[in-house]
């Protein structure tokens, strides 16, 4: 892992260093946010009497490029590098900073070959499964200081080089064989991307295929659950390309679920659009394996199943998680991140105001908000990554991928209109902390040097893993010798963004005024550091 990294002002006066400001700057396990110089003691007077000195704190500008910290801001989807680097014909573009947050999605069929039923009650997790793409691929990342999110893929709709036996298939040979585990479709009409493909879509409620399913997360959970380097699993298990909805399967293969009337008699819940396939029952099932599988890693859903979502964000479910469930959607820019069952004027929850909603979009200012791109519907791109902007504003988006958008392979340099749009998305995307002295603040009581200090958060969303925030005593030389704890709760500081017209995050702020006990420290300078460290580093 990389050092964090203090910097220091040079030709400063020992007794009359004035505030600066430092951009957000660090890795996982430590951050250091910002910091604040002040002559603290010394320099012709008693102990703690001498000057304090401090300015304003000013905005981040959003013309000041990503902040690469933790779950924040563009991140390489499927491990695709960043724009613009990722594309020799923008190079007119700076390339963007690093990330340290990839995304991994895996075919249960490449995790468990052999089937586990022919190895024996005792064969342990190596015999039965085949880990070795996430090992690789986990340790690949970690060379680069970087993270992985996770997500088991047990079928994909498209979209593959390559169809042995002209055959799409994610799930192992062994569950294709089990009695009612799956369904093989005839390919779709010629002319389409799987023209004559046969398509083996799981049986979701299927006894046979929900059982060997939990099977495989809790050993993905034995495995990975502590791991560092899986920052992120996403709920497995149920729809096209686990997204938690079978549109491809009701529009294209002739499959659709159940019509609106019969939906809550036949599946649990209501479903309007024909592409939910999977019972109340069964959901209960994948959210417990899900959930107990990975309860010290953070959890994020796909919200296109409502049923899910209430299910995810029920109280007995985030009791047992060290981090409520998240989210994740899919075409930014193009679908809303809160999905059309929780936000269009038609649909069922919407007409009968259900809970639901609103408890959706609190949880949505607390947690990761992660989206991928979509290249399809762009033919207005100006209109495409401007309501990709305010979508990260108003629904509190944390990172956004880096690939799939309209521009992401062009072969002619990026529009700068456009590209000023899709830059100011992904730079809003997550957090940006400043953190500043207020000038006019400091005083001395009792030979205590105080100073007030405002953290402000210039992001769209707020910092959603454990960093706690504190202060460092540094002296002259730069060692820290002194700690100071803080008592900002970084989670907090996110704003509403109104009716979501706006293209700039809400700033919000909260100060405190800090006291720095100076016993037993010669007379001389020193600077007060602002830190945010994991609460485990």
């Amino acid at each position: 892992m990389p050092t964090p990294f203090l910097t220091r002002q040079p030709g400063i006066e020992r007794c009359a260093a004035p505030a600066r400001q430092t951009i957000v700057r660090g890795i996982s396990t430590v951050v250091v946010i910002t910091a604040v110089l002040a002559a603290l003691s010394g320099c012709g007077g008693q102990r703690g009497s001498g000057p304090l000195r401090a300015v304003a704190a000013l905005p981040i500008p959003a013309e000041v490029q990503e902040i690469s910290n933790p779950l924040r801001g563009q991140y390489e989807d499927m491990l695709i590098p960043l724009f613009p680097q990722s594309n020799p014909a923008q190079n007119r573009y700076a390339p963007w900073p690093q990330s340290y947050d990839a995304t991994l999605r895996v075919d249960w069929r490449e995790l468990q070959p052999n089937d586990p039923r022919a190895l024996g009650p005792d064969a342990s997790d190596d015999r039965k499964f085949d880990f070795s793409e996430i090992d690789d691929a986990l340790a690949k990342a970690a060379e680069r200081h970087m993270r992985l999110t996770l997500r088991v893929i047990n079928y994909g709709s498209c979209c593959d080089v390559d169809y042995p036996n002209n055959t799409n298939i994610a799930i192992p040979d062994w569950v294709r064989a089990m009695p009612g585990a799956s369904t093989s479709y005839p390919g779709p009409p010629v002319g389409t991307s799987t023209s004559g493909l046969t398509q083996v879509v799981p049986n979701w409620n299927d006894n046979g295929y929900l059982i060997a399913f939990e099977q495989l997360l809790a050993a993905l959970g034995r495995r990975y659950d502590r791991d560092e380097r899986l920052s992120v699993f996403e709920f497995s298990g149920y729809g096209d390309w686990s997204e938690n909805h079978n549109t491809y399967l009701s529009t294209v293969l002739g499959a659709a679920g159940p019509e609106p009337e019969q939906s809550e008699a036949t599946l649990g819940y209501f479903s309007q659009w024909g592409n939910q396939n999977i019972t109340k029952a069964s959901i209960a099932r994948l959210v417990a394996a899900n959930v107990n599988a990975f309860p010290h890693t953070q959890l994020v859903v796909t919200p296109q199943n409502p049923e899910i979502v209430r299910q995810v964000l029920a109280d007995s479910v985030t009791e047992k998680l060290a981090a409520p469930v998240g989210f994740r959607s899919d075409c930014l820019g193009l679908y809303s991140p809160l999905e059309d069952w929780a936000e269009e004027s038609q649909s069922w929850y919407v007409q009968r105001k259900d809970p639901l909603i609103d408890a959706f979009r609190q949880r949505l200012k607390s947690v990761p908000v992660i989206t991928e791109w979509c290249q399809f519907g762009t033919d207005q791109r100006r209109a495409f990554y401007l309501k990709a902007l305010r979508e990260v504003v108003k629904y509190h988006v944390s990172m956004l991928s880096s690939m799939n958008f309209p521009d992401a392979d062009s072969k002619t340099p990026m529009d700068p209109d456009l590209y000023e749009l899709w830059f100011r998305a992904n730079v809003f995307a997550g957090y940006r902390y400043s953190v500043q002295a207020n000038e006019g603040s400091q005083q001395v009581h009792n030979g205590i040097p105080t100073i007030d200090v405002t953290w402000t958060n210039y992001g769209s969303a707020a910092a959603t893993e454990k960093w706690v925030p504190g202060y460092q005593v540094v002296d002259f030389a730069g060692n820290a010798i002194r700690t100071i704890p803080s008592t900002v709760t970084l989670k907090t500081l996110v704003t509403d963004s109104g009716d979501g017209s706006g293209d700039t995050p809400v700033p919000a702020s909260t100060t405190e005024s800090v006291h720095v006990d100076l016993a037993g420290l010669e007379p001389g300078h020193y600077t007060l550091h602002m830190k945010a460290a994991s609460r485990d580093g």
